[in-house]
């Protein structure tokens, strides 16, 4: 049987790991007991309903949790955020190095979102580029190609890049709205989000929530 300070510590764990439970009990719209009874069905927590329930009601109170929820949402207030369609992520089997050489000597002016490891790049452009870009390399260095994306740009304060969990936040709104994220490059104080282009609606309409 887990003791109580054992207890708290992991059913506190839980609520954190769930921004949609966090939301409905600050709401009050959630039932403890019913809470409780789940959690220890799907966690089999070896303690007591009342002892789960009595966590839950502390969570509750506890001024960290109030005030974090307060903090978050002040932050997002003021972001500005902006979408483009048409979007498309090549990926190449190529050094970073050897992309960064083939891709100065055909400067054209566009502009690319580039992800790097060590012996592969991704590259996010507009569509109409890709073609283009494909000409730079051999055959055998052109990878998967995941088209049909949107991005979301949020740009956010210079507080929000200081707190911790923002990015967090983020990808637990588009989580609950049941949108998968493709690719996600965090250049401060600016947030590229990429989705598929039929969640674009969904996915900004959970964004535009959080501000």
């Amino acid at each position: 049987m887990l003791s109580k300070s054992s207890t708290n510590q992991m059913v506190w764990k839980i609520l954190r790991s769930d921004l949609a439970v966090q939301k409905n009990l600050q709401r009050n719209l959630i039932n403890s007991r019913a809470l409780a009874k789940y959690i220890i069905n799907k966690y089999t927590l070896n303690t007591s309903l009342d002892a789960v329930i009595s966590s839950i009601r502390r969570f509750q109170s506890e001024d960290t949790f109030k005030e974090e929820e307060k903090s978050m949402l002040h932050i997002f207030k003021n972001s500005v955020v902006s979408t483009k369609n048409n979007m498309v992520c090549l990926t190449l089997n190529i050094r970073p190095a050897k992309f960064l050489k083939k891709i100065k000597a055909k400067e054209n002016g566009a502009s690319y979102r580039i992800i790097t490891s060590p012996n592969e790049v991704k590259v996010i452009l507009e569509q109409p580029q890709l073609a283009e870009v494909k000409k730079l390399f051999e055959q055998k260095e052109i990878g998967p190609i995941n088209d049909k994306l949107s991005e979301i740009r949020v740009k956010v304060s210079d507080t929000a890049i200081k707190t911790k969990g923002v990015l967090a936040r983020i990808a637990n709104e588009l989580a609950l709205a049941n949108i998968n994220l493709q690719e996600i490059i965090v250049c401060s104080p600016r947030f590229l989000i990429y989705v598929k282009e039929k969640d674009i609606v969904k996915a900004h309409d959970a964004i535009l929530k959080l501000c």
